[in-house]
């Protein structure tokens, strides 16, 4: 089924990663705490989540760690639990990691752990290296989206080279996922995206619903210091047996000139498939 484009529509907001500052990330089809649709409003808030990482080994290539996370209130250093954060895409803490190379990219949800303000999941890295995470989180002593950024491994000394080769067709478990843009994306302007499923050159209409949408898109830039996060334009899934595609369509707002890996996060199968794309803003 083909999304209609409506004037509630997602919007693909840079997040400025420091650990001082971001700009919420605006999503469409429900009320986001209470968050304006308007895909240009991008008033600035300071963060007011503090993020740290523990693994609990050195982080190797393709060995299991688990890792440890504690969040506190920047404020007055108070331990910040579930309670004290409210929902959005049917979690309350999404966690976006990357390497330096932009190529191992994981999408998790930690659990709460033994001690107040403390969190843990498994991770399984591709890379020997430091990875840089994301946390998701709308606090509810704000009301208001933030992207907290840290590191964790092993300090990040110098840059991966990023091979900034431009993908726009990602096959991945058999399946065709194709980018397409109306107009070369550039800082400051907007565009229309689409990506389109096909499966043995025939549109795929199968997709399954994935964290409340049928599908989620993450971006990060070359200078390793923003993240992106979309999901498509029009009416998001209110139960599991629903699905979508081929096409899924989404409003790209790049606020900064560079290359930009994205990930295309869908399920088909029950099964969480991410399809790769890199684009490069003027």
């Amino acid at each position: 089924m083909k999304h209609k484009l409506f004037t509630s529509m997602s919007a693909l907001i840079f997040a400025l990663a420091t650990p001082a500052y971001s700009e919420p990330s605006i999503h469409a089809g429900h009320d986001m705490a209470g968050m304006s649709h308007n895909a240009h409003e991008e008033a600035k808030t300071q963060n007011s989540v503090k993020l740290e990482l523990n693994p609990a080994s050195t982080l190797t290539a393709g060995k299991t760690t688990q890792v440890t996370l504690k969040m506190t209130n920047m404020a007055n250093g108070k331990p910040l639990t579930l309670d004290d954060l409210k929902e959005a895409h049917t979690k309350k803490l999404h966690l976006l990691i990357v390497d330096p190379s932009l190529t191992d990219y994981h999408h998790i949800h930690p659990v709460a752990g033994r001690s107040a303000g403390e969190f843990v999941f498994d991770f399984t890295p591709k890379k020997n290296d430091s990875y840089r995470v994301w946390a998701d989180v709308i606090p509810v002593a704000t009301g208001s989206q933030e992207y907290v950024m840290a590191d964790m491994g092993n300090a990040v000394t110098d840059k991966a080279a990023i091979i900034k080769t431009i993908i726009m067709t990602s096959m991945v478990d058999g399946y065709t996922f194709t980018l397409a843009l109306d107009s070369e994306p550039k800082a400051g302007s907007a565009v229309m995206g689409n990506i389109t499923v096909t499966k043995d050159g025939k549109p795929f209409t199968q997709l399954e619903p994935v964290m409340g949408a049928f599908a989620h898109v993450v971006g990060f830039t070359e200078d390793y210091n923003s993240v992106m996060h979309i999901h498509p334009m029009g009416k998001e899934p209110t139960g599991g047996t629903e699905r979508d595609g081929p096409k899924l369509e989404f409003h790209i707002e790049p606020k900064k000139a560079g290359f930009v890996k994205m990930f295309a996060q869908v399920k088909i199968g029950g099964k969480d498939i991410f399809a790769p794309f890199a684009i490069m803003v003027k």
